[in-house]
């Protein structure tokens, strides 16, 4: 297979799921003749070209804040270091000490990258940070630096404000991502226009430019990014849950699974759609959505038909429980009672209106759903005689 070049937007915690894709990359016999990347892009870049994928699976097996940052407060809530109720912890450190100390960090991703074996691996390396003082974009490869500087830029590609930051040249930097946080043009440049690009964020950055004609690009996203959780939400479970969802999502966007929001074979989607129907197909997953399925598993047709059916009686005997429990002179029948002179006065049609049902949400899903639990039906009991 004809090499790719890598594309690795930033975002935090996020960048868990990278590694998933990764995984599902190497199985699949991918390979890269390029790697560009932003924030934790660059820093997974960069153990993607030193080509140790264990390594990379230990560092985020082990990921938390508490290994990231030294900080005197106790943090409210230790595994989101930039959520609301840690703010008060986060200023006191700006403002006594300059921003949050994230030399751990620095010493942690030092022990698991060897710049020596990603200079040899003959696979270039690219990063962006933003420089503040210029308010220009720094873009460079690695064979344009120094030897011992990877780590520092692979900070500065990573500096988020209220973080600790020491430049090489004592300007002030940002995190490369607030110019371009998925640098394809960076990767044109160097002359490479067939890409995998592994996007974890919604933010594209003030100077990006998709830099798409005349090339050949597989793309990985989550269905919804939402589900990755915050940028530094750093907690072993999501991690798992990232790693995970990227792995689905490359063998997705490779052609090895299919499905909107779930995940089948090809020959199981095909089967789904010929049964139902494609418009019915993504009601399905939609609903399957609603009713809270487990999403992150390969389904067979008949194993994804089952859990929706199963999953569709229990939300109905819950709504029937708690209509059952509701106290039958409550609050809605009173509001009915104080509007009852309002509607006898309006006119046939405006009553008519308002007394209109709605429609079922998802018809084409209910009606796939009788569909598949009348063919269990007529299916032949285990050990019934055959006539």
């Amino acid at each position: 297979m004809k090499p790719y070049g890598l594309v690795l937007a930033g975002g935090g915690a996020k960048g868990a799921y990278q590694i998933g894709a990764w995984k599902a990359m190497r199985e699949l016999g991918v390979t890269f003749c390029a790697v560009t990347g932003v924030s934790i892009g660059a820093i997974n870049g960069a153990l993607i070209a030193q080509g140790d994928y264990d390594r990379a699976l230990e560092l985020w097996s082990r990921a938390e804040v508490k290994d990231g940052v030294r900080i005197e407060a106790e943090l409210k809530e230790p595994d989101n270091l930039f959520s609301f109720s840690n703010l008060p912890q986060i200023f006191r450190e700006m403002v006594k000490n300059g921003g949050v100390d994230v030399s751990p960090a620095r010493n942690l991703i030092a022990a698991y990258i060897d710049e020596e074996k990603v200079r040899a691996s003959g696979i270039p390396l690219g990063l962006v940070t933003f420089q503040v003082s210029s308010f220009k974009p720094v873009e460079l490869f690695l064979d344009e630096l120094d030897d011992g500087r990877l780590i520092d830029y692979l900070m500065l590609s990573a500096r988020f404000p209220g973080l600790q930051s020491d430049s090489p040249d004592g300007a002030r930097y940002l995190d490369g991502g607030v110019y371009d946080n998925a640098p394809v043009g960076l990767l044109r440049k160097r002359g490479c226009n067939r890409f995998v690009v592994v996007d974890i964020s919604s933010m594209k950055g003030m100077g990006h430019r998709p830099e798409l004609s005349c090339a050949e690009i597989v793309y990985i996203r989550p269905n919804d990014p939402k589900e990755l959780g915050e940028s530094f939400e750093f907690d072993t479970d999501m991690n798992e849950m990232r790693m995970k969802m990227g792995y689905l999502d490359a063998r997705k966007a490779f052609g090895k699974l299919q499905g909107q929001a779930y995940y089948f074979t090809p020959r199981e989607y095909e089967k789904l759609q010929n049964a139902y129907g494609y418009k019915a197909c993504d009601e399905l997953e939609k609903l399957a959505q609603q009713c809270g399925v487990e999403r992150l598993k390969v389904y067979s047709c008949r194993g994804f038909m089952a859990a929706l059916s199963t999953a569709v009686k229990e939300k109905e005997a819950e709504k029937e429980a708690e209509e059952q429990q509701a106290p039958r002179d409550g609050f809605a029948s009173s509001l009915l009672r104080a509007a009852q002179p309002l509607l006898e006065r309006a006119g046939g049609e405006l009553v008519r209106k308002i007394r209109r049902p709605k429609k079922e949400p998802f018809p084409l899903a209910l009606e796939a759903l009788a569909q598949y639990r009348a063919s269990r039906r007529r299916l032949p009991r285990a050990g019934a005689k055959q006539g």
